[in-house]
């Protein structure tokens, strides 16, 4: 059973309801749904697996419901609540309707805040190179700049400078397009908290105030993403965190996404080619005797990577797409591809490899004063692209290279693709 000073706090919550809402009406079900959450959640149906699976028609107050039972059993045991929907709506619903609500009802103090995904902020060291600040601006872009994009960059940056932009994607006036977002997006490679210039970085500030939240409203990739990286690092330690998945239903697409890689053929071999051209430069910066094997491992693997991988894109035959998409049957590969698959994880692997401990040579002489932050910071986020792409490549052929697995009720299916547009595989 809730310990009674939890009883006592949701009675009191739902008490002030019915004086704060004008026509209320009580809702059975309503209730029962609230009793039934925190009786979970105290262990009464089971002591260990504390889980329940709720469904129930529009119009009786879910939100309402699981957060008059979840908040108070969090506070009563110290513990934090995680709220994963799947909307914009439904996030902007409890932040500025349902949450504030419940505050006025609840005797229990608590605060709350909205968490999002580190794509939604741009990496400050990131947007100054974009725009020219720092130098290194086209390594930065797949073509020559447009005139009207540098500029956008450059606004961007002066606004970030004065405080009068906090680096989030949602609080820019006018909307970003994709593909400029992608140039300055905060990424875990190249915008780390380690170095100087990045501890005042808008997702580093976003971050350390979740700390301090004792409720957290998120998304299902953003909880997602947090169990990929083993929990905790994006979001509170799951041990100590009570979570309420609403908009339920959207969960499997959503963790199938976060399983899944791809990468187009062409432009792979597009980007190795211009980190084949920097790797000199990079490895310049750390320290000869240590970085020279990485550097040749480097060298070499990309080298054949780029041969391989443009290769490969003329060996399908066009006949065999069907919707722009072939999709190999029970995620069999032809033996021809098989093979291919198995030299390319080795080769992405290695490159993976190599290039993250170039760059973490690069920031072992920074963090031993031997290089300057000046010099090593724009080469750093350089080279985080490199890092993010060859670590998503690597994804790519390691998930084609996979064995075929048993027909087991327990195995997880692999599904594998080619798309005709863009040349495309993904797992």
């Amino acid at each position: 059973m809730p310990s009674s000073n939890i009883q006592k706090s949701i009675r009191h919550s739902y008490q002030c309801l019915q004086s704060q809402l004008d026509n209320f009406i009580p809702r059975r079900s309503q209730n029962y749904l609230v009793a039934e959450i925190a009786k979970t959640l105290c262990g009464d149906h089971h002591k260990s697996n504390r889980t329940i699976v709720a469904e129930a028609g529009t119009g009786i107050g879910k939100s309402l419901a699981y957060l008059m039972a979840a908040i108070p059993v969090a506070v009563h045991n110290n513990r934090k609540v995680v709220i994963s929907t799947a909307t914009v709506a439904l996030q902007e619903q409890l932040v500025n309707k349902d949450l504030p609500l419940y505050r006025r009802l609840s005797d229990r103090e608590f605060s709350f805040i909205l968490a999002k995904g580190r794509q939604r902020y741009c990496c400050a060291e990131k947007l100054a190179t974009a725009c020219g600040a720092d130098g290194g601006q086209l390594a930065m872009f797949e073509t020559k700049p447009k005139k009207v994009d540098v500029e956008l960059f450059e606004r961007m940056y002066k606004a970030f400078a004065q405080s009068k932009w906090d680096g989030d994607r949602d609080s820019w006036p006018t909307p970003i397009k994709d593909e400029l977002w992608q140039i300055i997006v905060s990424d875990k490679h190249s915008c780390n908290n380690s170095m100087p210039a990045h501890r005042g970085c808008p997702f580093q500030k976003a971050r350390s105030e979740l700390d301090k939240a004792d409720v957290i409203i998120a998304n299902h990739s953003l909880v997602m993403a947090d169990v990929n990286l083993g929990g905790g690092v994006i979001l509170p330690e799951p041990n100590n965190t009570i979570y309420v998945f609403d908009e339920a239903h959207h969960l499997p697409k959503v963790a199938r996404d976060h399983s899944s890689a791809a990468a187009s053929l062409k432009g792979a071999a597009s980007w190795l080619e211009r980190l084949n051209q920097s790797i000199t430069k990079f490895s310049g910066l750390a320290d000869e005797k240590r970085v020279a094997r990485f550097r040749n491992e480097l060298q070499n693997s990309v080298q054949e990577l780029i041969p391989s991988l443009k290769q490969l894109s003329k060996q399908f035959d066009p006949t065999l797409f069907e919707e722009k998409q072939y999709r190999f049957e029970h995620g069999d590969l032809p033996s021809w591809l098989e093979e291919e698959s198995k030299q390319l994880k080795v080769l992405s692997n290695k490159a993976n490899q190599a290039v993250g401990k170039i760059a973490d040579l690069i920031a072992e002489r920074v963090k031993d004063g031997e290089l300057s932050s000046r010099l090593a910071e724009p080469a750093l986020a350089e080279i985080g692209f490199y890092i993010q792409r060859t670590e998503n490549l690597a994804q790519v052929w390691n998930l084609m290279a996979e064995p075929k697995r048993e027909k087991r009720r327990s195995s997880r299916p692999l599904v594998r693709a080619s798309s005709r547009t863009r040349r495309r595989h993904h797992c």
